[in-house]
């Protein structure tokens, strides 16, 4: 065995002909395995009920806690190969300090549960190509590198089962640890030498991870590297469905920016909308997904919940994300937001399980959803309240009934009417409530109202999106207007910047849902995203209620990782520069 990497040793001599590749056509695509509207219906079902789950990063990685020659290093801890540009020499050896001796699977789990989780999924082998199960396929796993000698996944799936969650697994396809992929140091794009024998390495890692482990769901990550084809992904796909009729796979397995099987995937972003599909976001307690040493950019629990909320009501799952100390305990950070979920959940069942998505226009002061009984006939809405209506006056606009009655989650009653256009509500005697104050508004005859004709955005569900309640504004004049768009922008030197967090590499297509209205228009906007700019020139609309998209152009957003978005005046400069909603940043499929 090559000394450089004693760890490694990947056994291809014992993959059986049941994992055989089959040789991909170059002529032809390769095409789903058929399957009934019906049948995946049925197959999605608990998931599509489940709305909340656990996702944990956890690898070598944590044993370095971000930190590399005694400085904290940029980006995700779980890309610090990456990052710190640490050689295969320097890597490889710590996966022998590996040992999570304090890995408790029942605790794990039984705060996911408690938090009010529905699943789990784990990282069993991230980019660093370290197994987190003892494979028969390779020596750079927890059974052979490590001196630890239980069997984590079977822990945590046993734990599953016994609190009821489903368990699944994380894969990806990228491996800078195996031979086909190896360089000196860690890039986005990993080389590919021998693809046909990576393949077959990959699928006799997932048929083990499906016979020990029966995950309910396969994570893929990692689609993004120019040798990793839609056929690829499709025959993969088509694989393991054969291998598990039942389980869930995520449409990372092939290309995200066009499979959208068997769920989406938005990473650190929330559509504007509900999508057209199934479709799950991810988002950490913090910042990084592996744990991370400096990152003390914690999320408050306001946040978390209203995340949670915004996600499930548009018809989601929220994935959200701790990272583990090495010894497999968990900061206290993560677990005291979790179970502040889980508090606010509990207090909330029938608000979060059970409802379903309703098509109204954006309500600026928050969130609704419908009972999962409910009919046009009769049936109950629920009003989550982020920003508390000033005067004291709740209007959910889209919506008019018959008759409603309102009360408070607790049950008081409200005063209320079903008013045309919308149903109203005094809140003068309500209580707000911490996180999300909840209403029930119980309704018979309900009809939704056609809201003024507005822009198709179109969402697919990969788009990153910069909303504007959440820029950081600067300058004297520029202000966040109803809680959704940017207004008075007409000092050239105020500007909105937003954290950008960019889960792929690629190129985007950026577009502003705006407004501007004539006599106003013929400013540059100028987006500046890390080194890179972006001018176009902004045309009038209707009016400046009038929100349509503005096709600016291309940018190449080639890193993984956080970096800073800022939107102000560019070279020409009007009277004002426009209303701003949003920004969204569209993948070009390759």
């Amino acid at each position: 065995m090559n000394q450089r990497f004693k760890f490694m040793n990947i056994k291809h001599t014992f993959l059986s002909l049941a994992v055989a590749v089959a040789t991909l056509s170059s002529s032809h695509a390769v095409e789903v395995t058929p399957e009934s509207d019906e049948a995946f219906e049925a197959r999605m079902q608990w998931f599509n009920d489940a709305q909340f789950g656990l996702f944990i990063h956890y690898g070598v990685y944590s044993t370095l806690g971000g930190e590399w020659q005694g400085e904290s290093i940029r980006g995700y801890a779980e890309w610090i190969q990456r990052w710190g540009k640490i050689t295969p020499e320097e890597y490889i050896p710590f996966a022998a300090t590996f040992n999570p001796e304090k890995l408790d699977a029942d605790l794990w789990v039984k705060t996911a549960k408690e938090a009010g989780m529905k699943y789990m999924v784990i990282t069993t082998k991230h980019h660093e190509g370290f197994c987190l199960w003892d494979s028969a396929y390779t020596e750079y796993d927890l059974g052979e590198a490590t001196a630890f000698d239980r069997d984590i996944l079977a822990e945590l799936k046993a734990a599953c089962d016994k609190y009821g969650l489903k368990f699944g697994t994380y894969y990806s396809i990228i491996d800078w640890h195996h031979p086909s992929q190896i360089t000196e140091k860690a890039h986005n794009q990993t080389p590919m030498n021998d693809k046909e024998g990576y393949v077959t390495y990959m699928k006799a890692q997932l048929k083990e991870l499906i016979d020990n482990y029966d995950p309910a769901i396969m994570w893929f990550d990692g689609d993004w590297v120019k040798w990793w084809t839609m056929d690829d992904g499709v025959d993969l796909y088509n694989y393991l469905r054969e291998l598990s009729p039942d389980m869930i796979i995520n449409n990372r397995v092939a290309k995200r920016k066009t499979f959208k099987k068997d769920y989406g995937t938005p990473e650190n972003s929330t559509p504007g909308a509900a999508l057209d599909h199934f479709w799950e976001a991810c988002w950490t307690v913090n910042h990084s997904w592996g744990y991370k040493e400096s990152d003390t950019k914690w999320k408050d629990i306001d946040t978390l919940v209203q995340k949670q909320i915004d996600i499930n009501t548009k018809g989601g799952n929220l994935l959200l994300n701790i990272g583990p100390y090495a010894d497999g305990s968990w900061p206290q950070g993560s677990t005291d937001l979790l179970l502040q979920m889980g508090a606010w959940n509990a207090a909330h069942q029938d608000a979060v399980w059970g409802t379903k998505y309703i098509d109204l226009p954006q309500q600026n002061w928050g969130k609704v959803s419908q009972s999962e009984a409910s009919t046009p006939e009769q049936g109950e809405i629920f009003a989550y309240i982020f920003n508390w209506p000033k005067g004291g006056a709740l209007e959910v606009n889209g919506l008019q009934a018959e008759s409603i009655e309102a009360f408070s989650y607790a049950g008081a009653p409200l005063p209320s009417s079903a008013g045309k256009g919308a149903l109203k509500i005094d809140l003068s005697e309500a209580i707000q409530t911490p996180q999300a104050t909840v209403l029930r508004i119980k309704y018979s005859g309900l009809q939704q109202v056609k809201a003024a004709p507005s822009v198709d955005l179109g969402l697919k569900g990969d788009e990153l999106m910069l909303q504007a309640s959440g820029a950081k504004l600067k300058g004297g004049t520029l202000q966040l207007q109803d809680n959704s768009y940017i207004g008075f922008w007409t000092d050239p030197k105020d500007s909105a910047s937003w954290t950008l967090n960019v889960p792929a590499p690629g190129t985007y297509a950026v577009k502003y849902l705006y407004s501007c209205a004539k006599g106003y228009d013929g400013s540059d906007v100028l987006l500046k995203v890390g080194k890179q700019s972006l001018s176009a020139k902004v045309p009038a609309t209707k009016k400046w209620e009038d929100f349509q998209l503005l096709e600016a152009g291309t940018i190449n957003l080639n890193q993984v990782g956080t970096v800073e978005a800022t939107v102000g005046f560019g070279e020409n400069k009007g009277k004002a520069l426009f209303n701003l909603k949003a920004i969204i940043f569209e993948p070009i499929s390759e």
